[in-house]
């Protein structure tokens, strides 16, 4: 120390600690290894922590905590009171008694750049860069670089490989990683819900539903409980009676013919294309050529045998890949069909349409689309969570009163509902998530064509995915075949690699079913597919190395070839 620090006798330091002249510190506390360059103020109850570099002409004050790691640049100025007033109401000057100090909190690693200004109340998290001469006026969450006055987002910063940390395991699909990363992004959502107790409906709902519309290029979106809830809703506002047929695939999660049966329709199949896992528009021809006829009468399609009518048709973007929409749209308007999509598993997925020549979004092409939040989902929820997309008002204003106990306006009730409502905070949860959503796709596009780029080079392969040029996939699932599919999941898992089956049982083969007539063997290429798909790791953070050693293994396994 020399006369010209000023250095409190109550400032606590840590070892090696290196000082520059002109400083003035009192009450704080300052970490192993930190510089505090000159000019630098910082104040009482103040926590700087270790390996920190705090430029010159900084000021710290009272209330703000700086974790390990953490740059501040020159002229950084922090703000522990939201509405400071140099004078009482009373008109004499302010003192300690008068205020209560507004905490902020850097967290480990982040970078505040030279000459921004904190406001109170913040948390700047782990990792994030606040660029120069930015106000910070709310949380920055983890990971990002952040700008302007006020400081919004910019990008993400690109993480590094995390693989080091699982202990040598390959995870299925990692949420931890994007979680933490959002931490205080999402808890500042909880903390939004608390203070305005909006917990059902509500502006939060509002916001997310208009921008996941225009994510979905859709002129409507209805927040619902679950994936389920919007296929069932769908299915119901769309005019699906009882009784009716609506044709589906038998290779797709179970809930697509639950909201068909709980809506009074009896499920039919049409059968995949191998090559896609999607309904087959030459499958689909087929049946309403021969096993239906157009009633004379009213022009609907019924079928042969049980003549019920055949009403709708729900195609399936299967593991994030669009179904082959155009010849579907068509098989649809000749015979009279809706078109409901299920896009619960393929959130921002693009569909080519070669008939009018553009790109189009998956849930902005049938009547309308169902997407499912579960958290596993490439936009997934903190718990259940799902949505409707639709260009027809009449459809939207039907799921609105279905969703609350058939009503649009409190106690007046139109028709009988459900508790179907998306909550505020989900849909805050989910609000946050979008933004990021885009870059999570590419992520799972990138990891996709790193595994084709290794399973091409490796010396075994098996049935890789192949997309053709008409769609864009996300990826949210990566689903390769296998002839010992069984054999080679447990192969992976010796080697401490986590994999699923999506889905081991075609749907006209479960017991749920049996009350419906089907035999094996009446649609091949799903029963065929169901007993050697298997669901390899796949996600966002997934590192090459990961991927080497999935690959690796497998080659060690099995011969494998291309998909065609």
């Amino acid at each position: 120390m020399n006369h010209y620090q000023c250095v409190a006798a109550d400032v606590l330091f840590g070892k090696n600690v290196k000082l520059s002249e002109f400083i003035n510190l009192y009450g704080c506390e300052i970490g192993d290894e930190t510089k505090i360059g000159a000019f630098v103020e910082v104040q009482k109850n103040a926590r700087i922590g270790r390996c920190c570099k705090i430029s010159s002409h900084s000021f710290i004050c009272e209330g703000v905590t700086i974790e390990d790691n953490v740059f501040v640049g020159h002229g950084v100025t922090f703000i522990n009171d939201s509405y400071p007033r140099a004078t009482t109401t009373e008109g004499g000057l302010q003192t300690e008694k008068d205020w209560r100090v507004e905490t902020t909190l850097v967290k480990r690693g982040a970078s505040i750049g030279s000459g921004a200004t904190i406001l109170s109340k913040v948390v700047i998290g782990e990792n994030a860069i606040v660029g120069a001469g930015s106000v910070v006026t709310r949380d920055v969450p983890p990971n990002v670089i952040a700008a302007g006055n006020p400081a919004k987002v910019l990008r993400a910063i690109p993480r590094q490989d995390n693989s080091s940390n699982r202990n040598g395991h390959i995870p299925f699909l990692d949420l931890v990683t994007p979680h933490q990363e959002l931490e205080e992004e999402l808890v500042s959502v909880f903390r939004s819900v608390l203070r305005s107790a909006s917990f059902v409906g509500g502006s939060m709902v509002e916001e997310f539903e208009h921008d996941f519309a225009r994510f979905c290029d859709s002129r409507f979106c209805i927040g619902v409980g679950s994936g389920t809830d919007a296929l069932r809703f769908a299915l119901i506002a769309a005019g699906i009676q009882p009784g009716d047929i609506v044709l589906t695939v038998p290779l797709t999660f179970i809930a697509t013919t639950e909201a068909i049966s709980q809506t009074g329709g009896r499920p039919d199949f049409v059968d995949i294309d191998p090559r896609s896992y999607t309904m087959d528009p030459q499958k689909l021809l087929h049946y309403a050529e021969t096993q239906c006829v157009v009633d004379a009468g009213t022009g609907r399609l019924v079928h042969r045998v049980s003549r019920k009518p055949v009403t709708a048709v729900i195609p399936v973007h299967l593991y994030g890949r669009p179904v082959d929409m155009d010849p579907i749209l068509e098989i649809a308007t000749r015979f009279n069909l809706m078109v409901i999509e299920d896009a619960c598993q393929a959130h921002g997925a693009e569909y080519f349409s070669r008939k009018e020549w553009r790109w189009k979004k998956v849930g902005s092409m049938g009547r309308a689309a169902a997407f499912s939040f579960y958290p596993g989902k490439n936009l997934g929820a903190c718990g259940e969570a799902g949505a409707v997309t639709t260009n027809d008002e009449d459809v939207a204003r039907k799921i609105r009163m279905l969703r609350d106990h058939g009503q649009l306006r409190k106690y007046y009730h139109e028709m009988e509902g459900y508790n179907g409502r998306l909550d505020a905070l989900q849909a805050g949860i989910l609000h946050a998530k979008l933004r990021r959503l885009s870059e999570w796709n590419e992520g799972r596009r990138e990891a996709a064509t790193r595994y084709r780029e290794l399973f091409d080079s490796a010396s075994a392969a098996l049935k890789v995915p192949q997309d053709p040029d008409w769609v864009r996939s996300v990826y949210h699932l990566y689903v390769v075949r296998a002839l010992d599919r069984d054999g080679l999941q447990k192969r992976l898992a010796e080697a401490g690699i986590s994999t699923g089956i999506h889905y081991p049982i075609p749907l006209h083969l479960q017991k749920a079913y049996e009350g419906l007539g089907y035999k094996k063997g009446d649609f091949p290429a799903s029963e065929e597919a169901a007993s050697e798909i298997l669901s390899l790791p796949l996600y966002p953070g997934i590192s090459l190395a990961e991927q080497q050693r999935v690959t690796e293994a497998i080659s060690e396994f099995a011969p494998v070839q291309t998909a065609q």
